[in-house]
């Protein structure tokens, strides 16, 4: 039993420079998205789009987040057609002169169905505009994978891995409130 403790523990210190080695130097960059959601087979509200832009923009790292729809008043039933303005901040590789310095990790992320948790394949739409006009702002990396709708337009097929920065464990003030 002590021989399998002690083996845990010299296995865990080992790992430590590693995780430790991992993290970077960066900083918030504030990023501003303006497009026009077409859903062929989905009509969001306001409120349920802005929701769902808000979710997925969180889950890839996004802080200070502001989607706003701005026709919402002209209108009270859902809609297939939405212009999106989407004002966030997401961390980037900090680089020289740069200041307000926080410690941040890549970090592994997957979109699909349930990625982030509430998305199903009613989504499918938002996910695939999602990656094409706001995902391409985000400093992000793709392990693998790819997201598509099906024929239907109501299935979400297939997953996309990617790498994202996010403020690293521990480090206070990393976290922005949004």
């Amino acid at each position: 039993m002590t021989r399998c403790v002690w083996t845990v523990v010299l296995l865990w210190l080992i790992a430590l420079p590693a995780t430790a080695a991992e993290t970077i130097e960066a900083v918030w960059k504030t990023q501003e998205v303006d497009f026009t959601f077409i859903g062929l087979e989905i009509a969001y509200s306001c409120e349920l789009l802005e929701g769902r832009m808000e979710m997925l923009l969180r889950h890839v790292g996004a802080a200070e987040i502001d989607v706003t729809v701005p026709s919402c008043a002209a209108f009270r039933d859902p809609q297939r057609h939405h212009r999106i303005l989407a004002r966030f901040s997401t961390l980037v590789p900090a680089g020289e002169g740069d200041v307000d310095i926080v410690q941040a990790a890549w970090r592994e992320v997957e979109l699909g169905k349930r990625h982030p948790r509430s998305i199903d394949d009613s989504d499918c739409e938002l996910l695939e505009q999602f990656q094409k006009y706001v995902l391409v702002t985000i400093e992000h990396e793709v392990i693998e994978g790819t997201i598509g709708c099906g024929a239907t337009r109501r299935t979400i097929v297939g997953r996309l891995k990617i790498r994202v920065l996010k403020p690293a464990a521990g480090d206070i003030g990393a976290e922005r409130e949004g």
